[in-house]
């Protein structure tokens, strides 16, 4: 058995530790995003407050009596620092006064038209916005026919009994709006940061799982080729320190504890079925012996087939001992057809006295698998004798050996002309002791039971179907010749 890996290796807590960074970098992302909404809802706020104020400032100087100058125009009356920044054509500060048809009422210099669309004007006894003034409009951002690009609202105003829209704008020079400008340009380079983050944290993250769920990923493939013939091997046969984490080392030693207990008492059933049944043979032949010597010649024969049964089942319970313990070498090559010769050879005199025929097709050219050919005559044999002891006289026992076609691996027939199995009965018939009906034959119910040990050795699938002429039909497949056979007892390599 190959050297066992100690505890230790890489731990899982770093693993964690690693998962706590990548949280980490989740806050920091979730910070960043509610960043980015709080520089939004304070840039939103700036802009409002900015525009509002801009606005109280022409109303402070605009005659809100609807009295009306010599030019048919609401009175504005602002100071010179006031009206130095409403009477440059290029200035960073424009307003529009429109009435509800969407005309121009009064406009600082350069502007002879309404800033925006007005739309339907909201009414006068709308509620207030917090910072004083009625209903705040929609934002807009608009070039004017000059040439200047203004971003700002609009705001209902009464001049009088007349409802009125004042649209005040500020150009790309205005301080609130290079702020504005500023806090947007950070947020849309926050914006890809964010988007950014959060794909390398998915990457890592997704990496993160499965690169530490893959050890635990092999030592379950490592487990489920354990089986009866590979028992011996355990979990941690040929692993580094380093592939087996700390915290698994433990449960990994356990199972493998485990699997030499069970693997003794496995190996001590073996051992007394084989003990057993070889040392019953001698008895039984001895008693036969007896028997026959101290009988009359009829009572003798009355007890042969009793004497038959128990060799008979000696012998099987000694051969399903070997096949439990039969592992398939990978170099190890047998001939199907050969095989089936020289069985159908061997079990032609039982036929014929009997009264049933023997057939072989397909068996003229070599027909290689991986196997051992001493097992699989042991197998074609047992087929061969069920299908003698369920077909009628006068019947056909047929063998078939199909050669690998189309990347399939070769295939064993054999059919019978008997009554065949009952659909609800297949699946059962490879049970060690099953019989159908106990009071025919001289079997124990072993024999398809060592048929499906071998197969299973072999990594071949092995099926029981209705034959061409109605009996039964076994049909074992196996793997192709350069295929690995996968049975849980072939090399356990490194997980």
């Amino acid at each position: 058995m190959a050297d066992r890996a100690p505890p230790g290796g890489w731990s899982l807590a770093r693993r964690v530790a690693l998962r706590a960074v990548l949280a980490a970098v989740l806050v920091l992302g979730a910070i960043l995003t509610v960043l980015v909404l709080e520089l939004q809802d304070v840039r939103n706020d700036l802009d409002d407050q900015s525009l509002q104020a801009q606005a109280r400032q022409i109303m402070r100087f605009l005659d809100m009596t609807g009295d009306v100058d010599v030019t048919g125009r609401p009175v504005f009356t602002p100071p010179p620092a006031v009206a130095a920044l409403y009477g440059d054509p290029a200035g960073n500060q424009a307003f529009a006064l429109v009435d509800g048809a969407g005309r121009l009422v009064l406009g600082s210099a350069g502007i002879d038209g309404p800033l925006a669309d007005i739309g339907d004007m909201p009414a006068a006894t709308s509620p207030g916005d917090p910072h004083g003034l009625p209903d705040l409009g929609a934002p807009f951002r608009t070039i004017t026919d000059g040439g200047r690009s203004l971003t700002g609202a609009g705001f209902v105003v009464m001049l009088g009994d007349r409802a009125m829209m004042l649209q005040v704008g500020q150009g790309p020079d205005h301080p609130d709006v290079l702020a504005d400008s500023l806090i947007e340009e950070f947020l849309e380079t926050a914006a890809w940061w964010v988007v950014g983050a959060f794909t390398v944290l998915i990457a890592v993250t997704l990496w993160t799982i499965r690169d530490g769920l893959a050890p635990l990923r092999r030592l379950s493939a490592r487990a489920a080729r354990i089986g009866p013939a590979t028992s011996g091997v355990r979990l941690a046969d040929g692993l580094k320190p380093a592939d087996l984490p700390r915290e698994v080392a433990p449960l990994v030693e356990a199972i493998d504890r485990a699997l030499d207990r069970l693997d003794g008492a496995l190996d001590h059933q073996r051992s007394f079925i084989a003990d057993a049944a070889h040392e019953l043979r001698t008895p039984i032949a001895a008693l036969r012996a007896r028997v026959e010597a101290t009988l009359p010649a009829d009572q003798a024969r009355l007890l042969a087939p009793d004497f038959d049964r128990l060799a008979r089942l000696a012998g099987q319970l000694l051969r399903l001992a070997e096949v439990d313990t039969l592992a398939i070498e990978a170099d190890e090559r047998a001939d199907l057809a050969a095989i089936g010769r020289d069985v159908l050879a061997d079990l032609a005199p039982l036929a014929v006295q009997r009264g049933r025929s023997l057939a072989l097709d397909g068996a003229g050219l070599p027909v290689m698998v991986r196997g051992r050919p001493e097992p699989l005559a042991r197998l074609l044999r047992n087929l061969v004798e069920n299908g003698l002891a369920h077909c009628p006289a006068g019947g056909t026992v047929t063998v078939r050996v199909l050669a690998p076609a189309h990347g399939a691996g070769a295939e064993l027939l054999v059919e019978d002309d008997g009554p065949g199995i009952p659909q609800d009965r297949r699946d059962r018939i490879f049970e060690r002791f099953w019989r159908a009906d106990r009071r025919r034959g001289d079997g124990a119910g072993l024999g398809l039971a060592i048929v499906q040990r071998i197969a299973d050795a072999h990594g071949a699938g092995v099926s029981v179907g209705d034959g061409p002429a109605g009996g039964a039909c076994f049909r074992l497949r196996f793997p192709p010749v350069d295929r690995p056979v996968s049975t849980g007892r072939a090399d356990m390599g490194p997980a």
